[in-house]
């Protein structure tokens, strides 16, 4: 019996696009040219990924030479019932590797946002109501509005998760909205009655719900609250009566935007959405360089405030609540194809650690420390020459890093939740300042050339002598490095 197959692929012809999404990037990099292997850079190398400033992808959880695709099958369809219709995803991310100490290639697969959706039609213009349910990771579905300052993702249980499904409930007009939510996972939790230390299924669950308001078009304001279940504290003995409570985070996030036109996009990050690749649009081209005919402005403004209750490490007996808060001002002024934007951020060290959860896990900072919050500003520059189809563009930033001095005069600056690094002894910390010069090249409509050169300046950067930290050489505060970059998307 003959197969049917190429029959069907000759009757329904289809193209990379309508159901794969993907980036394919080969990179030659060096993280630093004046250090060698022994400081930690390895010389120049088509192996490593991710050679960044500490400002740049502030909206996205991948740097651009990284390879991923996301497979997407979409489905849309009108319901059996009136004014009602359906759409559905599944939705798997790709991202192939390199092993940098074995040079041995491997591919993590994972969901990104599988989901069912079924919406209303409710009377007037582009009013309607809608359920979503996130099939196995809801990692998209989360509050806050810049990614960098997004929380209630999977992150914000305190052991690693393989799955947090979830709902959503969503009313929408014009641009407006009100919603929500709910998700859950499943950890190894502590029976409270005997103490035990045999690891059960638990459910912990988290609520999450918001609401924006557009003032025309030109204004919105929105907000956004949650509570979640972080895990359990089991960081006391076993005979302590706090062994086994329940971390119970509580957030709040409000942001304000105003646009000087209407054609120009808010910003939102692409991996806070719903992941829509439909065969009816398909990209010829995805090359996206804003421009407008004139000037146009746009700002936003966002501030978050989390809290939840940890060991309190002046009384080890009890718990105490814990707060931190964070916020930015984003910015853009666009000069037909030049763009100016300046980015101001901020971060207390409580939120920073938020998800670890805590300076030191399940506890909160002592008041022995003291700390300070880490702020940063970021200049960048383009300008998209069409005719040469070359972009060159020039980012600057400074940042004060948020740092804790213990009782014994030991200071360490933080700058993520997991980096972080004990500043010479007998110096006070430093502002940490990073630049980027690059051009980007269209070379077809699927295909661009990259080119830049990072510089990073960090004097808290220190080795061991002994039993003293001390300032690390010059070639390795002062950080050169470069990216060649050839990247397509199809």
């Amino acid at each position: 019996m003959f197969s049917l197959l190429p029959l069907l692929l000759a009757a329904s012809p289809a193209h990379a696009g309508d159901f794969v999404d993907v980036w394919v990037s080969t990179a030659l990099e060096d993280t630093n040219v004046l250090a060698g292997p022994a400081s930690g850079s390895p010389a120049a190398n088509f192996v490593e990924r991710g050679n960044a400033t500490f400002f740049e992808n502030y909206e996205s959880r991948t740097t651009d030479d990284i390879s991923r695709s996301q497979l997407v099958l979409y489905r849309r369809d009108d319901s059996y019932f009136k004014d009602w219709w359906t759409e559905a995803a599944f939705v798997l991310r790709y991202t192939p590797y390199l092993d940098p100490d074995n040079t041995d290639p491997g591919t993590n697969i994972e969901d990104d946002g599988s989901y069912v959706r079924l919406v209303r039609n409710l009377p007037g213009e582009d009013h309607t109501l809608s359920l979503t349910g996130y099939a196995v990771d809801s990692d998209r579905f989360a509050l806050g509005y810049s990614y960098d300052l997004s929380w209630g993702g999977r992150a914000m249980f305190v052991k690693q998760v393989g799955a947090a499904p979830g709902v959503r409930l969503q009313w929408e007009r014009k641009g407006s909205y009100a919603f929500v939510g709910a998700k859950t996972t499943i950890m190894d939790g502590i029976d409270r009655t005997t103490a035990s230390d045999a690891a059960l299924n638990t459910t912990f669950y988290g609520f999450l719900s918001g609401a924006g308001l557009n003032l025309g078009d030109k204004l919105k304001i929105e907000g956004n609250m949650g509570s979640f279940q972080q895990g359990q504290l089991d960081n006391v003995d076993a005979n302590s009566p706090l062994y086994g409570d329940t971390i119970v985070a509580l957030g709040l996030a409000g942001q304000v935007a105003f646009r000087s036109r209407t054609d120009m996009p808010w910003i939102q990050s692409a991996d806070l959405r719903l992941y829509r690749n439909q065969p009816d649009s398909i990209r010829d081209n995805y090359m996206r360089h804003r421009s407008l005919d004139g000037i146009g402005v746009l700002v936003q403004s966002e501030l978050d405030r989390l809290s939840h209750n940890l060991l309190d490490a002046d009384s080890p007996s009890s718990t105490t609540i814990e707060t931190g808060y964070a916020g930015d001002l984003q910015s853009l002024f666009i000069i037909g194809t030049s763009i100016i934007g300046v980015d101001l951020v901020y971060k207390d060290l409580p939120y920073i650690v938020f998800n670890v959860p805590g300076l030191t896990s399940e506890e909160s900072i002592g008041s022995g420390y003291k700390t300070t919050p880490q702020l940063y500003g970021r200049l960048k520059l383009e300008h998209w020459f069409e005719a040469a189809h070359v972009t060159p563009g020039f980012g600057i930033g400074i940042m004060q890093p948020a740092t804790y001095t213990t009782s014994d005069n030991k200071t360490v600056v933080q700058i993520t939740d997991r980096d972080s690094e004990q500043v010479p002894d007998g110096q006070a910390p430093a502002a940490i300042l990073s630049a980027v010069l690059g051009n980007q090249i269209d070379l077809s409509q699927s295909m661009v050339a990259i080119t830049e050169v990072l510089y990073t300046l960090n004097n808290n950067h220190s080795n061991t002598d002994g039993n003293v930290r001390v300032l690390a050489p010059g070639y390795e505060r002062n950080q050169i490095g470069f990216n060649l970059i050839m990247r397509a998307r199809f």
